[in-house]
């Protein structure tokens, strides 16, 4: 008889078109061959289809009577002020919890046996702290720490307090959960090692991975001068990446060669919509892989963020010559020169962006030995097996 495990997140990871996302459903359906998967979820994006494709995979979908406010619109600006001076808690913390979804939670917790509730994303461990059951914590970043970089970065002095705000805040409720948590999982060591001073006991890194099998080498043929980023358009990491090329790389690049750069992902900000002309923003896209196959160099120009990240695997995967910064590669098992160009600071960016532009067998060599890396070492598999073996200890 399969063991229980009742896995509690924010969406369902339908479409594919975020790293969380990709990460949740390669583990998750790798799982529920071994594992009896219930996945607790609130009421946006839960489409019939959607529900469906998930159940065929052989997990229970459940969804409450909730939904998340979104993030775009008038009112988010509004949302932010009113946690900023009255909420103790993380934004981030706060906008995610809800009555509704919490007596989904207890019911389910009181009709099942489960074994184990595993929290996809460390702000719902908030629900758990009425339950008996072994509580597993899967932190995809340490949260607290992109909060920090964004607040490094230059802003307006309201913006400037609101990152600065929030990184105090989740600092404290990640050091509250991972205290009082049992068992918890990082990306990383790095992120791990951070876990662990928190006061976090049994702790065991998961990485992230990548399939393989569709992120391959693409016949087709890349094309001189692209350049591309993939990532969540949503997600202030990203957005910071693309405000850093503009500023700082973009001016530098022009004015030695034409390039076109193309940004990748879904809900761009209304401020992408006037870049410069060399840059395009695409909003969201059925498949990233054709531009990735067409960009002759795959940049990754991150200055905050936090876990490791599932777009440069995908690169690697697909065989592309990749330029990142320390902060964009870290948490991976990259070494700089041999599976990747590691670049900070914008004149040192530009430059090994240029020099792999004029140099097609210096590409071909860091685009194989990216591919031999993640075939070896980041197969979803192999760490779903981790996965389960982790739940297997803590159940």
């Amino acid at each position: 008889m399969r063991s229980k495990v009742l896995v509690l997140d924010e969406e369902l990871p339908i479409p594919l078109n975020t790293g969380k996302r990709l990460r949740t459903l390669n583990l998750l359906k790798n799982l529920a061959q071994k594992f009896e998967i219930h996945l607790l979820v609130h009421g946006q994006g839960a489409t019939a289809e959607a529900r469906q494709r998930l159940e065929d995979l052989g997990i229970t979908v459940h969804v409450s009577d909730s939904v998340v406010g979104d993030k775009s619109g008038w009112k988010f600006p509004l949302r932010i002020l009113k946690n900023l001076y009255f909420s103790d808690l993380p934004f981030s913390v706060e906008s995610h919890i809800h009555p509704a979804y919490q007596k989904r939670a207890e019911q389910l917790v009181s009709e099942h046996k489960f074994a184990l509730i595993h929290v996809e994303w460390t702000p719902y461990a908030a629900y758990t702290k009425k339950f008996s059951v072994p509580v597993v914590i899967s932190a995809h970043n340490v949260e607290a720490q992109i909060w920090e970089r964004l607040a490094k970065q230059p802003h307006g002095a309201l913006k400037g307090k609101v990152f600065h705000t929030q990184a105090e805040r989740m600092a404290t409720f990640e050091s509250d959960i991972f205290k009082a948590a049992s068992y918890v999982t990082a990306v990383s060591e790095l992120d791990g090692d951070t876990i662990r001073k928190a006061g976090a006991q049994n702790v065991r890194v998961v990485p992230n991975g990548v399939d393989t099998v569709f992120f391959a080498p693409s016949d087709s043929a890349e094309k001189d001068g692209n350049l591309v980023f993939t990532g969540s358009m949503d997600w202030h990491p990203n957005q910071d990446a693309i405000r850093f090329f503009i500023d700082d790389i973009y001016s530098k690049l022009k004015a030695q060669r034409n390039f076109e750069f193309f940004v990748v992902g879904r809900n761009p900000p209304p401020w992408m919509s006037s870049t410069p002309p060399e840059i395009h923003v695409t909003g969201t896209v059925p498949d990233v892989r054709p531009y990735i196959a067409e960009g002759q160099v795959y940049i990754c120009p991150l200055r905050a963020g936090g876990g490791s990240r599932l777009k440069i695997l995908e690169a690697l995967a697909m065989q592309k010559a990749v330029v990142s910064t320390s902060v964009g590669a870290e948490g991976l098992d990259v070494v700089h020169d041999k599976h990747l160009v590691l670049a900070d600071g914008a004149d040192n960016f530009a430059q090994a962006i240029l020099s792999l532009m004029a140099d097609p067998e210096r590409r071909a060599r860091l685009g194989k030995a990216g591919r031999e890396l993640v075939e070896s070492r980041y197969d979803w598999k192999a760490i779903a097996k981790l996965q389960g073996e982790f739940w297997e200890s803590a159940s």
